[in-house]
């Protein structure tokens, strides 16, 4: 059987714990998932991929869907520079 050649990527769990607290305290995102934020999301691990996903409880419509793409590449930007 082959081996399935498969990178690793990480990232700090004491960044992903500011990550998550960030999301938590947005208003904004309170507002759309409800508190706590986490409850509503979802860290999907595929391939080389990781990443943090709305979970699909919550009705988003599009200008919802886009604003918290912005808000969560905003808090990731801003924890891992």
């Amino acid at each position: 059987m082959e081996e399935i050649d498969k990178e690793r990527i990480g990232i700090r769990i004491d960044v992903l714990y500011d990550i998550i607290n960030d999301l938590n305290n947005d208003e904004e995102l309170q507002k759309l998932f409800g508190i706590p934020v986490s409850k509503s999301l979802f860290a999907i691990a595929e391939e080389n991929d990781f990443r943090i996903e709305e979970g699909g409880a919550i009705d988003l419509h599009e200008d919802d869907a886009d604003r918290f793409l912005q808000i969560l590449d905003r808090i990731i930007k801003d924890n891992t520079v």
